[in-house]
Protein backbone atom coordinates (compact mmCIF):
# COMPACT_ATOMS: atom_id res chain seq x y z
CA UNK A 1 0.00 0.00 0.00
CA UNK A 2 1.60 3.13 -1.23
CA UNK A 3 1.73 6.31 1.14
CA UNK A 4 -0.04 9.32 -0.78
CA UNK A 5 2.09 11.79 1.19
CA UNK A 6 5.81 10.46 1.00
CA UNK A 7 4.74 7.63 -1.78
CA UNK A 8 6.58 5.01 0.79
CA UNK A 9 5.22 1.27 0.00
CA UNK A 10 4.06 -0.26 3.02
CA UNK A 11 2.81 -3.99 3.91
CA UNK A 12 -0.93 -4.71 3.02
CA UNK A 13 -3.63 -4.00 5.51
CA UNK A 14 -0.81 -0.98 7.66
CA UNK A 15 -3.07 1.65 8.90
CA UNK A 16 -0.10 3.67 8.76
CA UNK A 17 2.81 4.80 6.86
CA UNK A 18 5.59 3.50 8.29
CA UNK A 19 8.23 6.50 7.25
CA UNK A 20 6.62 9.76 7.48
CA UNK A 21 3.48 8.47 9.86
CA UNK A 22 0.16 9.84 7.58
CA UNK A 23 -2.92 7.77 7.77
CA UNK A 24 -3.39 5.06 5.22
CA UNK A 25 -6.76 4.32 5.23
CA UNK A 26 -10.01 7.02 4.41
CA UNK A 27 -13.02 7.06 6.52
CA UNK A 28 -16.22 7.26 5.22
CA UNK A 29 -18.24 9.99 7.01
CA UNK A 30 -21.64 8.58 5.68
CA UNK A 31 -21.35 4.83 6.11
CA UNK A 32 -18.26 4.43 8.65
CA UNK A 33 -15.91 1.89 6.58
CA UNK A 34 -12.63 2.46 5.98
CA UNK A 35 -11.10 2.80 2.26
CA UNK A 36 -7.33 2.34 0.93
CA UNK A 37 -5.84 5.86 0.27
CA UNK A 38 -6.16 6.18 -3.48
CA UNK A 39 -10.05 6.32 -3.06
CA UNK A 40 -12.63 9.36 -3.68
CA UNK A 41 -15.25 7.62 -3.31
CA UNK A 42 -16.17 4.80 -0.40
CA UNK A 43 -16.08 1.16 -1.66
CA UNK A 44 -18.94 0.12 0.57
CA UNK A 45 -21.92 3.52 -0.11
CA UNK A 46 -20.35 5.16 -3.07
CA UNK A 47 -20.37 8.51 -0.46
CA UNK A 48 -17.46 11.51 -1.15
CA UNK A 49 -15.22 10.72 1.27
CA UNK A 50 -13.86 14.23 1.35
CA UNK A 51 -17.56 15.64 2.45
CA UNK A 52 -18.18 18.00 4.78
CA UNK A 53 -21.64 16.54 5.61
CA UNK A 54 -24.17 14.44 4.94
CA UNK A 55 -28.29 15.06 4.40
CA UNK A 56 -30.86 12.24 3.88
CA UNK A 57 -33.97 13.75 1.48
CA UNK A 58 -37.38 12.38 1.60
CA UNK A 59 -38.58 11.34 -2.59
CA UNK A 60 -40.89 15.14 -1.28
CA UNK A 61 -37.47 16.79 -0.80
CA UNK A 62 -37.56 17.11 2.75
CA UNK A 63 -34.54 16.75 5.14
CA UNK A 64 -35.30 13.47 6.83
CA UNK A 65 -31.81 13.58 8.90
CA UNK A 66 -28.40 15.26 9.14
CA UNK A 67 -25.48 14.23 10.62
CA UNK A 68 -23.54 17.41 13.07
CA UNK A 69 -20.73 17.85 10.03
CA UNK A 70 -23.76 19.11 8.17
CA UNK A 71 -25.83 20.97 10.32
CA UNK A 72 -22.90 23.19 11.82
CA UNK A 73 -21.91 23.87 8.07
CA UNK A 74 -25.35 25.61 7.86
CA UNK A 75 -25.56 27.15 11.04
CA UNK A 76 -28.73 25.43 12.77
CA UNK A 77 -29.09 22.35 15.14
CA UNK A 78 -30.28 18.59 13.54
CA UNK A 79 -33.70 18.75 14.63
CA UNK A 80 -34.09 22.27 13.30
CA UNK A 81 -33.57 21.44 9.83
CA UNK A 82 -35.39 17.95 9.85
CA UNK A 83 -38.82 17.92 8.31
CA UNK A 84 -38.03 20.83 6.17
CA UNK A 85 -37.68 21.62 2.35
CA UNK A 86 -33.97 21.16 1.23
CA UNK A 87 -35.04 23.74 -0.90
CA UNK A 88 -35.36 26.42 1.54
CA UNK A 89 -31.75 26.72 2.51
CA UNK A 90 -30.79 27.16 -1.63
CA UNK A 91 -29.77 30.40 -2.80
CA UNK A 92 -32.83 31.91 -5.18
CA UNK A 93 -30.66 31.98 -8.31
CA UNK A 94 -29.64 28.31 -7.69
CA UNK A 95 -32.77 26.80 -7.53
CA UNK A 96 -32.95 26.53 -11.05
CA UNK A 97 -29.89 23.89 -10.71
CA UNK A 98 -31.01 22.32 -8.08
CA UNK A 99 -34.27 21.33 -9.59
CA UNK A 100 -32.49 20.45 -12.68
CA UNK A 101 -30.36 17.81 -11.01
CA UNK A 102 -32.89 16.36 -9.05
CA UNK A 103 -35.06 15.74 -11.50
CA UNK A 104 -32.60 14.32 -13.39
CA UNK A 105 -31.52 12.20 -10.56
CA UNK A 106 -35.26 10.49 -9.93
CA UNK A 107 -35.76 10.02 -13.55
CA UNK A 108 -32.33 8.27 -14.51
CA UNK A 109 -30.93 7.24 -11.15
CA UNK A 110 -27.49 8.73 -11.74
CA UNK A 111 -25.63 10.31 -9.62
CA UNK A 112 -25.18 13.71 -9.52
CA UNK A 113 -22.75 16.18 -8.61
CA UNK A 114 -23.23 20.17 -9.01
CA UNK A 115 -21.51 23.32 -7.36
CA UNK A 116 -24.36 25.34 -5.57
CA UNK A 117 -24.53 28.19 -2.84
CA UNK A 118 -26.97 27.65 0.18
CA UNK A 119 -27.74 30.09 3.06
CA UNK A 120 -26.26 29.95 6.22
CA UNK A 121 -28.18 31.00 9.11
CA UNK A 122 -26.59 33.98 9.65
CA UNK A 123 -27.36 34.97 6.06
CA UNK A 124 -24.27 34.38 4.74
CA UNK A 125 -23.79 32.28 1.26
CA UNK A 126 -22.51 28.94 1.27
CA UNK A 127 -20.44 27.64 -2.06
CA UNK A 128 -20.74 24.34 -1.66
CA UNK A 129 -20.26 20.70 -3.93
CA UNK A 130 -22.88 18.54 -3.09
CA UNK A 131 -23.17 15.21 -4.22
CA UNK A 132 -26.67 13.62 -5.13
CA UNK A 133 -27.27 9.94 -4.61
CA UNK A 134 -30.26 7.42 -4.55
CA UNK A 135 -29.93 5.81 -0.93
CA UNK A 136 -29.82 2.02 -1.60
CA UNK A 137 -31.61 -0.30 0.77
CA UNK A 138 -30.58 -3.73 -0.58
CA UNK A 139 -32.73 -4.12 -3.12
CA UNK A 140 -36.33 -1.96 -2.46
CA UNK A 141 -37.34 0.81 -4.01
CA UNK A 142 -34.71 3.87 -3.12
CA UNK A 143 -37.25 6.44 -0.96
CA UNK A 144 -34.17 8.43 -0.10
CA UNK A 145 -31.84 10.42 -1.55
CA UNK A 146 -27.77 10.88 0.27
CA UNK A 147 -26.87 14.47 -0.37
CA UNK A 148 -22.98 14.79 0.67
CA UNK A 149 -21.94 18.19 1.11
CA UNK A 150 -18.42 19.24 0.80
CA UNK A 151 -17.13 23.39 1.17
CA UNK A 152 -15.40 24.67 -1.32
CA UNK A 153 -15.03 28.41 -0.88
CA UNK A 154 -10.98 28.42 -0.34
CA UNK A 155 -10.78 26.41 -3.44
CA UNK A 156 -12.98 28.87 -5.33
CA UNK A 157 -10.83 31.82 -3.74
CA UNK A 158 -7.40 30.31 -4.85
CA UNK A 159 -9.29 29.27 -8.44
CA UNK A 160 -10.27 32.91 -8.74
CA UNK A 161 -6.63 34.45 -7.67
CA UNK A 162 -5.47 31.70 -10.98
CA UNK A 163 -7.68 33.30 -13.13
CA UNK A 164 -7.23 36.86 -11.89
CA UNK A 165 -3.23 36.34 -12.57
CA UNK A 166 -4.54 34.67 -15.92
CA UNK A 167 -6.24 38.05 -16.82
CA UNK A 168 -4.00 40.27 -15.67
CA UNK A 169 -0.84 38.96 -18.12
CA UNK A 170 -4.06 38.93 -20.77
CA UNK A 171 -4.59 42.20 -20.31
CA UNK A 172 -0.47 43.32 -20.11
CA UNK A 173 -0.16 41.63 -23.71
CA UNK A 174 -3.09 42.61 -25.20
CA UNK A 175 -3.03 46.47 -24.11
CA UNK A 176 1.33 46.26 -25.37
CA UNK A 177 -0.20 44.97 -28.73
CA UNK A 178 -3.15 47.13 -29.38
CA UNK A 179 -0.35 49.86 -28.47
CA UNK A 180 2.45 49.04 -30.15
CA UNK A 181 0.65 48.07 -33.57
CA UNK A 182 -1.07 51.72 -33.17
CA UNK A 183 0.63 54.38 -36.32
CA UNK A 184 0.14 57.74 -35.39
CA UNK A 185 -3.29 58.71 -36.99
CA UNK A 186 -4.89 56.02 -34.68
CA UNK A 187 -2.90 56.64 -31.47
CA UNK A 188 -5.42 58.31 -29.81
CA UNK A 189 -7.89 55.24 -30.14
CA UNK A 190 -5.49 52.82 -28.54
CA UNK A 191 -4.57 55.33 -25.44
CA UNK A 192 -7.99 55.36 -24.90
CA UNK A 193 -8.48 51.69 -25.01
CA UNK A 194 -5.64 51.09 -23.16
CA UNK A 195 -6.83 53.93 -20.42
CA UNK A 196 -10.72 52.05 -20.09
CA UNK A 197 -8.88 48.61 -19.35
CA UNK A 198 -7.00 50.54 -16.32
CA UNK A 199 -10.00 51.94 -15.03
CA UNK A 200 -12.11 48.49 -15.41
CA UNK A 201 -9.38 46.11 -13.96
CA UNK A 202 -8.19 48.60 -10.89
CA UNK A 203 -11.78 49.26 -10.23
CA UNK A 204 -11.59 52.68 -9.91
CA UNK A 205 -14.22 55.93 -11.34
CA UNK A 206 -11.73 57.57 -13.75
CA UNK A 207 -7.85 57.57 -15.84
CA UNK A 208 -6.73 60.05 -17.06
CA UNK A 209 -2.72 61.12 -18.88
CA UNK A 210 -1.86 65.02 -18.36
CA UNK A 211 1.49 65.87 -20.90
CA UNK A 212 3.64 68.85 -19.48
CA UNK A 213 3.11 71.82 -22.48
CA UNK A 214 6.90 73.64 -22.44
CA UNK A 215 5.65 76.98 -23.97
CA UNK A 216 2.46 77.36 -21.69
CA UNK A 217 4.14 76.46 -18.80
CA UNK A 218 1.21 74.13 -18.16
CA UNK A 219 0.19 70.64 -17.26
CA UNK A 220 -2.71 69.66 -20.08
CA UNK A 221 -5.48 66.41 -20.12
CA UNK A 222 -4.21 64.86 -23.04
CA UNK A 223 -6.62 61.84 -22.84
CA UNK A 224 -9.01 60.44 -19.88
CA UNK A 225 -11.60 57.50 -19.54
CA UNK A 226 -14.91 57.83 -16.60
CA UNK A 227 -16.53 54.30 -15.71
CA UNK A 228 -19.29 56.19 -14.77
CA UNK A 229 -19.83 58.58 -18.00
CA UNK A 230 -22.05 56.91 -20.83
CA UNK A 231 -20.94 56.47 -24.34
CA UNK A 232 -23.29 59.25 -25.32
CA UNK A 233 -21.22 61.82 -23.28
CA UNK A 234 -18.26 63.29 -23.56
CA UNK A 235 -16.07 63.40 -20.39
CA UNK A 236 -15.86 65.42 -17.76
CA UNK A 237 -13.56 68.51 -19.27
CA UNK A 238 -10.42 69.32 -17.44
CA UNK A 239 -8.36 72.63 -18.39
CA UNK A 240 -4.57 73.32 -18.33
CA UNK A 241 -3.08 73.89 -14.93
CA UNK A 242 -0.19 76.20 -14.49
CA UNK A 243 2.96 74.53 -13.40
CA UNK A 244 3.31 76.91 -10.59
CA UNK A 245 0.36 76.05 -9.27
CA UNK A 246 1.43 72.93 -8.45
CA UNK A 247 5.27 72.96 -8.11
CA UNK A 248 5.09 70.71 -4.99
CA UNK A 249 3.30 68.31 -6.07
CA UNK A 250 5.48 68.24 -9.38
CA UNK A 251 8.49 67.84 -7.11
CA UNK A 252 7.25 64.82 -5.28
CA UNK A 253 6.54 63.29 -8.62
CA UNK A 254 10.05 63.69 -9.88
CA UNK A 255 11.17 62.23 -6.15
CA UNK A 256 8.83 59.70 -6.16
CA UNK A 257 7.98 58.87 -9.51
CA UNK A 258 4.65 57.03 -8.10
CA UNK A 259 2.44 59.16 -5.99
CA UNK A 260 -0.11 57.31 -4.04
CA UNK A 261 -2.62 58.54 -2.10
CA UNK A 262 -5.34 56.51 0.10
CA UNK A 263 -7.20 59.35 1.46
CA UNK A 264 -6.97 62.63 0.24
CA UNK A 265 -8.26 64.13 3.32
CA UNK A 266 -4.98 63.07 4.89
CA UNK A 267 -2.73 65.26 2.81
CA UNK A 268 -1.57 68.45 4.17
CA UNK A 269 -3.62 71.57 3.14
CA UNK A 270 -0.91 72.70 0.54
CA UNK A 271 -0.91 69.51 -1.23
CA UNK A 272 -4.31 68.79 -1.26
CA UNK A 273 -5.18 72.22 -2.42
CA UNK A 274 -2.91 71.48 -5.16
CA UNK A 275 -4.05 67.86 -6.22
CA UNK A 276 -7.82 68.77 -6.00
CA UNK A 277 -6.26 72.05 -8.13
CA UNK A 278 -4.81 69.95 -10.90
CA UNK A 279 -7.58 67.40 -10.83
CA UNK A 280 -10.77 70.09 -10.83
CA UNK A 281 -13.05 67.45 -9.58
CA UNK A 282 -14.01 65.45 -6.45
CA UNK A 283 -11.07 62.93 -5.83
CA UNK A 284 -11.04 60.87 -2.39
CA UNK A 285 -7.95 58.42 -3.57
CA UNK A 286 -5.52 58.50 -6.38
CA UNK A 287 -2.25 57.19 -7.76
CA UNK A 288 -0.07 59.07 -10.11
CA UNK A 289 3.04 58.37 -11.96
CA UNK A 290 5.49 60.57 -13.67
CA UNK A 291 5.97 59.24 -17.54
CA UNK A 292 9.65 59.73 -18.60
CA UNK A 293 11.17 59.59 -21.95
CA UNK A 294 14.54 59.96 -22.82
CA UNK A 295 15.11 60.92 -18.92
CA UNK A 296 12.98 63.54 -19.38
CA UNK A 297 9.31 64.10 -17.90
CA UNK A 298 6.42 63.59 -20.62
CA UNK A 299 3.57 63.45 -18.31
CA UNK A 300 1.64 61.83 -15.90
CA UNK A 301 -0.45 58.94 -15.70
CA UNK A 302 -2.66 57.95 -13.02
CA UNK A 303 -6.03 56.38 -11.36
CA UNK A 304 -8.39 58.26 -9.21
CA UNK A 305 -12.22 57.67 -7.29
CA UNK A 306 -14.60 59.49 -5.74
CA UNK A 307 -14.65 57.44 -2.11
CA UNK A 308 -11.55 57.95 0.42
CA UNK A 309 -9.78 54.83 1.83
CA UNK A 310 -8.85 52.75 -0.89
CA UNK A 311 -6.16 50.54 0.08
CA UNK A 312 -4.30 50.33 -3.24
CA UNK A 313 -3.56 46.66 -4.14
CA UNK A 314 0.43 46.64 -5.47
CA UNK A 315 -1.51 45.22 -9.04
CA UNK A 316 -2.79 48.73 -8.81
CA UNK A 317 0.56 50.76 -8.66
CA UNK A 318 2.40 48.53 -10.74
CA UNK A 319 -0.31 48.42 -13.94
CA UNK A 320 0.19 52.24 -13.84
CA UNK A 321 3.68 51.90 -13.68
CA UNK A 322 3.80 49.94 -16.88
CA UNK A 323 1.10 51.55 -18.51
CA UNK A 324 3.16 54.76 -18.22
CA UNK A 325 6.19 52.84 -19.49
CA UNK A 326 4.55 51.26 -22.20
CA UNK A 327 3.26 54.74 -23.76
CA UNK A 328 6.12 56.48 -22.92
CA UNK A 329 7.47 56.54 -26.53
CA UNK A 330 3.97 57.79 -27.84
CA UNK A 331 4.19 60.79 -25.74
CA UNK A 332 7.72 61.99 -26.09
CA UNK A 333 9.23 63.91 -28.91
CA UNK A 334 12.32 61.55 -28.96
CA UNK A 335 10.37 58.14 -30.22
CA UNK A 336 9.18 57.79 -33.39
CA UNK A 337 5.22 59.09 -32.45
CA UNK A 338 4.25 61.60 -30.50
CA UNK A 339 1.17 63.37 -29.39
CA UNK A 340 -0.19 66.38 -31.14
CA UNK A 341 -1.94 69.19 -29.88
CA UNK A 342 -4.99 68.05 -31.96
CA UNK A 343 -5.21 65.65 -29.55
CA UNK A 344 -5.35 68.49 -26.50
CA UNK A 345 -7.76 70.62 -28.20
CA UNK A 346 -10.17 67.81 -28.61
CA UNK A 347 -10.45 67.43 -25.00
CA UNK A 348 -10.41 71.46 -24.18
CA UNK A 349 -12.09 72.74 -27.00
CA UNK A 350 -9.43 75.62 -27.36
CA UNK A 351 -7.72 76.44 -30.33
CA UNK A 352 -4.19 75.12 -30.82
CA UNK A 353 -1.07 77.52 -28.93
CA UNK A 354 0.86 79.25 -30.45
CA UNK A 355 4.89 79.02 -30.12
CA UNK A 356 6.45 81.94 -27.88
CA UNK A 357 9.91 82.78 -27.64
CA UNK A 358 11.78 80.48 -24.71
CA UNK A 359 14.13 82.65 -22.16
CA UNK A 360 16.53 80.73 -20.08
CA UNK A 361 14.01 80.90 -17.24
CA UNK A 362 11.70 78.48 -18.82
CA UNK A 363 11.34 74.97 -17.19
CA UNK A 364 12.69 72.30 -18.83
CA UNK A 365 9.52 70.55 -19.59
CA UNK A 366 9.01 68.46 -22.60
CA UNK A 367 7.30 70.13 -26.07
CA UNK A 368 4.39 67.89 -27.26
CA UNK A 369 3.44 70.03 -30.05
CA UNK A 370 6.94 69.84 -32.08
CA UNK A 371 5.98 68.33 -35.56
CA UNK A 372 5.62 64.96 -36.05
CA UNK A 373 8.26 62.84 -38.15
CA UNK A 374 6.03 62.50 -41.78
CA UNK A 375 2.68 60.98 -42.19
CA UNK A 376 0.75 60.73 -44.97
CA UNK A 377 -2.73 61.99 -44.78
CA UNK A 378 -5.93 60.36 -45.83
CA UNK A 379 -6.33 61.83 -49.23
CA UNK A 380 -2.45 61.90 -50.53
CA UNK A 381 -2.80 59.01 -52.39
CA UNK A 382 0.45 59.60 -54.66
CA UNK A 383 2.25 58.91 -51.29
CA UNK A 384 0.78 56.32 -50.58
CA UNK A 385 1.54 54.53 -53.37
CA UNK A 386 5.04 55.60 -53.18
CA UNK A 387 5.69 54.04 -50.10
CA UNK A 388 3.93 51.16 -51.21
CA UNK A 389 6.50 51.03 -53.68
CA UNK A 390 9.52 51.47 -51.14
CA UNK A 391 13.05 49.59 -51.50
CA UNK A 392 12.25 45.95 -50.28
CA UNK A 393 14.85 44.19 -48.39
CA UNK A 394 16.27 40.95 -49.01
CA UNK A 395 13.54 38.91 -47.22
CA UNK A 396 10.47 41.39 -48.73
CA UNK A 397 10.29 43.25 -45.97
CA UNK A 398 9.88 47.26 -46.16
CA UNK A 399 12.87 49.05 -44.48
CA UNK A 400 10.42 51.89 -43.22
CA UNK A 401 7.76 49.82 -41.91
CA UNK A 402 5.92 53.36 -40.69
CA UNK A 403 4.57 53.60 -44.33
CA UNK A 404 0.91 52.52 -44.64
CA UNK A 405 -0.55 50.06 -46.34
CA UNK A 406 -2.50 50.98 -49.10
CA UNK A 407 -6.70 50.25 -48.62
CA UNK A 408 -8.96 50.29 -51.71
CA UNK A 409 -11.94 49.33 -52.39
CA UNK A 410 -11.80 45.58 -53.88
CA UNK A 411 -12.81 45.35 -57.59
CA UNK A 412 -13.30 41.84 -59.10
CA UNK A 413 -12.67 38.76 -57.43
CA UNK A 414 -11.50 38.04 -53.49
CA UNK A 415 -7.38 37.11 -53.18
CA UNK A 416 -6.69 34.17 -52.21
CA UNK A 417 -4.75 35.75 -49.29
CA UNK A 418 -7.66 36.42 -47.28
CA UNK A 419 -8.24 37.02 -43.81
CA UNK A 420 -10.82 37.87 -41.27
CA UNK A 421 -10.53 40.72 -38.66
CA UNK A 422 -12.46 42.07 -36.11
CA UNK A 423 -13.32 45.55 -34.91
CA UNK A 424 -11.49 45.91 -31.43
CA UNK A 425 -12.59 48.07 -28.35
CA UNK A 426 -11.06 51.36 -29.55
CA UNK A 427 -12.72 51.26 -32.92
CA UNK A 428 -9.81 50.12 -35.26
CA UNK A 429 -9.20 46.83 -37.12
CA UNK A 430 -5.83 45.26 -37.36
CA UNK A 431 -4.28 44.09 -40.66
CA UNK A 432 -1.49 41.58 -40.80
CA UNK A 433 0.61 40.74 -43.78
CA UNK A 434 0.98 37.38 -44.66
CA UNK A 435 4.37 37.88 -46.35
CA UNK A 436 6.33 39.58 -44.22
CA UNK A 437 3.94 40.15 -40.96
CA UNK A 438 4.04 43.48 -40.69
CA UNK A 439 0.79 44.92 -38.91
CA UNK A 440 -0.79 48.16 -39.32
CA UNK A 441 -4.33 49.24 -37.20
CA UNK A 442 -6.58 50.86 -39.50
CA UNK A 443 -9.76 52.49 -38.61
CA UNK A 444 -13.35 50.36 -39.30
CA UNK A 445 -14.39 53.34 -41.02
CA UNK A 446 -12.64 52.23 -43.63
CA UNK A 447 -14.79 48.96 -44.16
CA UNK A 448 -18.34 51.34 -43.64
CA UNK A 449 -17.24 53.56 -46.36
CA UNK A 450 -15.53 51.36 -48.90
CA UNK A 451 -16.91 47.82 -48.67
CA UNK A 452 -17.00 44.95 -46.13
CA UNK A 453 -14.18 43.17 -47.97
CA UNK A 454 -10.97 45.61 -48.87
CA UNK A 455 -7.87 45.10 -51.27
CA UNK A 456 -4.55 45.72 -48.97
CA UNK A 457 -1.28 46.11 -50.34
CA UNK A 458 1.48 45.91 -48.15
CA UNK A 459 4.58 47.64 -48.34
CA UNK A 460 6.31 44.89 -49.41
CA UNK A 461 3.67 44.63 -52.38
CA UNK A 462 2.14 41.61 -51.00
CA UNK A 463 -1.88 41.90 -52.20
CA UNK A 464 -4.28 40.17 -49.59
CA UNK A 465 -8.24 40.30 -48.91
CA UNK A 466 -9.63 41.98 -45.59
CA UNK A 467 -13.08 40.45 -44.91
CA UNK A 468 -14.53 42.45 -41.78
CA UNK A 469 -17.18 40.54 -39.06
CA UNK A 470 -19.89 42.80 -38.66
CA UNK A 471 -21.19 41.64 -36.02
CA UNK A 472 -21.21 43.70 -33.13
CA UNK A 473 -19.32 41.92 -31.10
CA UNK A 474 -16.86 39.07 -31.27
CA UNK A 475 -18.68 35.63 -30.89
CA UNK A 476 -16.99 32.08 -30.36
CA UNK A 477 -18.44 28.72 -30.71
CA UNK A 478 -18.16 27.03 -27.39
CA UNK A 479 -20.42 23.92 -25.67
CA UNK A 480 -21.07 25.27 -22.31
CA UNK A 481 -23.79 23.43 -19.91
CA UNK A 482 -25.96 25.78 -18.27
CA UNK A 483 -29.46 26.64 -16.80
CA UNK A 484 -32.14 29.14 -17.80
CA UNK A 485 -35.21 30.77 -16.15
CA UNK A 486 -37.70 32.97 -16.69
CA UNK A 487 -36.93 36.17 -14.83
CA UNK A 488 -38.78 35.75 -11.51
CA UNK A 489 -40.07 32.86 -12.19
CA UNK A 490 -37.94 30.26 -9.74
CA UNK A 491 -39.22 29.40 -6.71
CA UNK A 492 -39.76 26.33 -4.50
CA UNK A 493 -42.64 25.37 -6.68
CA UNK A 494 -40.33 25.90 -9.65
CA UNK A 495 -39.79 21.89 -9.93
CA UNK A 496 -43.42 21.34 -11.72
CA UNK A 497 -44.48 24.75 -12.71
CA UNK A 498 -41.96 27.66 -13.72
CA UNK A 499 -40.28 28.11 -16.79
CA UNK A 500 -36.81 26.85 -16.62
CA UNK A 501 -34.56 24.07 -17.80
CA UNK A 502 -30.97 22.85 -18.81
CA UNK A 503 -29.21 24.43 -22.02
CA UNK A 504 -25.94 24.39 -23.91
CA UNK A 505 -24.25 27.30 -24.61
CA UNK A 506 -23.53 27.65 -28.43
CA UNK A 507 -21.58 30.44 -29.01
CA UNK A 508 -20.52 33.53 -26.88
CA UNK A 509 -19.84 36.83 -27.11
CA UNK A 510 -19.95 39.81 -24.97
CA UNK A 511 -23.34 41.08 -26.23
CA UNK A 512 -25.09 37.86 -25.73
CA UNK A 513 -25.64 33.86 -26.61
CA UNK A 514 -26.92 31.52 -28.18
CA UNK A 515 -28.40 29.01 -26.09
CA UNK A 516 -30.06 25.19 -27.53
CA UNK A 517 -33.00 24.00 -25.05
CA UNK A 518 -35.57 20.88 -25.10
CA UNK A 519 -37.52 24.12 -23.73
CA UNK A 520 -37.31 26.75 -26.45
CA UNK A 521 -41.01 26.29 -27.81
CA UNK A 522 -41.81 27.93 -24.33
CA UNK A 523 -40.01 30.85 -25.16
CA UNK A 524 -40.24 33.82 -27.07
CA UNK A 525 -39.21 36.82 -28.22
CA UNK A 526 -38.87 39.51 -25.44
CA UNK A 527 -38.99 37.14 -22.39
CA UNK A 528 -36.61 37.78 -20.13
CA UNK A 529 -34.09 35.34 -18.67
CA UNK A 530 -31.58 34.66 -16.05
CA UNK A 531 -29.29 32.26 -17.65
CA UNK A 532 -26.46 30.71 -15.72
CA UNK A 533 -22.91 28.88 -16.56
CA UNK A 534 -19.44 28.66 -16.36
CA UNK A 535 -16.64 29.40 -18.93
CA UNK A 536 -14.04 26.59 -20.20
CA UNK A 537 -11.32 28.88 -18.55
CA UNK A 538 -9.10 27.37 -15.96
CA UNK A 539 -11.27 29.04 -13.05
CA UNK A 540 -14.49 28.06 -14.37
CA UNK A 541 -15.67 31.55 -13.61
CA UNK A 542 -19.58 31.29 -13.45
CA UNK A 543 -21.69 33.67 -15.40
CA UNK A 544 -25.12 34.23 -14.10
CA UNK A 545 -27.03 37.63 -16.11
CA UNK A 546 -30.33 38.69 -16.95
CA UNK A 547 -31.09 38.31 -20.75
CA UNK A 548 -33.36 39.37 -23.15
CA UNK A 549 -34.98 36.86 -25.63
CA UNK A 550 -33.94 37.78 -29.51
CA UNK A 551 -35.16 35.48 -31.19
CA UNK A 552 -36.23 31.51 -30.97
CA UNK A 553 -35.62 29.42 -33.99
CA UNK A 554 -36.69 25.64 -33.44
CA UNK A 555 -34.77 24.44 -30.02
CA UNK A 556 -32.00 27.39 -30.39
CA UNK A 557 -32.58 30.90 -28.39
CA UNK A 558 -30.84 34.02 -29.06
CA UNK A 559 -30.19 36.40 -26.43
CA UNK A 560 -28.93 39.58 -25.62
CA UNK A 561 -27.24 40.62 -21.83
CA UNK A 562 -28.93 43.29 -20.16
CA UNK A 563 -27.42 45.16 -17.83
CA UNK A 564 -23.98 46.06 -16.54
CA UNK A 565 -22.26 44.19 -13.67
CA UNK A 566 -18.85 42.63 -12.64
CA UNK A 567 -19.42 39.50 -14.58
CA UNK A 568 -18.50 42.02 -17.96
CA UNK A 569 -15.19 42.62 -17.12
CA UNK A 570 -14.96 38.69 -16.57
CA UNK A 571 -16.02 38.29 -20.32
CA UNK A 572 -14.05 40.69 -21.58
CA UNK A 573 -11.24 38.98 -20.56
CA UNK A 574 -12.13 35.94 -21.51
CA UNK A 575 -12.00 37.30 -25.01
CA UNK A 576 -8.68 38.55 -24.97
Amino acid sequence: MECPACHTANPSGQKFCGTCGRKLESTCPNCGATNPPQYKFCGTCGGNLAVSGTILLASTGLITKANPKASALLGYAAEAIEGKPFSLFVEREDLVVFFSHWNELRSSSKRQSFEIALKHKKGKSLYLLLDFDLNDHGGEEASEVRVSLNEIADRRKVSAQRQFQEDLLNLIFSTTDTVRTASNRHLEYSIQDALKKLCLITDTDRSFIYTFNRQLKCVEPAYQWCKTASAEDDPPESKNVPLETIKHAIVRLRKEQVFVVKDVAELTPSERFELLAWHQEEVGAVICHLIYCAKRPVGIIGVSQKSAGRDWDPYCIALVKFLGQLMADKLGVGGTESIQTVDVRKQTGRPAPSKPELDSKTPKVIDITEKRPWSPTNDDESSIRRASAHTLTETGAARNPTHPMLIEKLSGRKSTDQQQVFPRDDGLVLLTCPQCGIQESVSSDQFVNLGNALSVTCPCRKTFTAVLEKRRAFRKAVKLAGHFALTGDSDTKGAAESIWGLMVVRDLSKAGLRFSTTKADLLKQGDQLMVRFHLDNSNKALIHKPAQVISVTGNEVGCRFEGDDSYDITLGFYFI
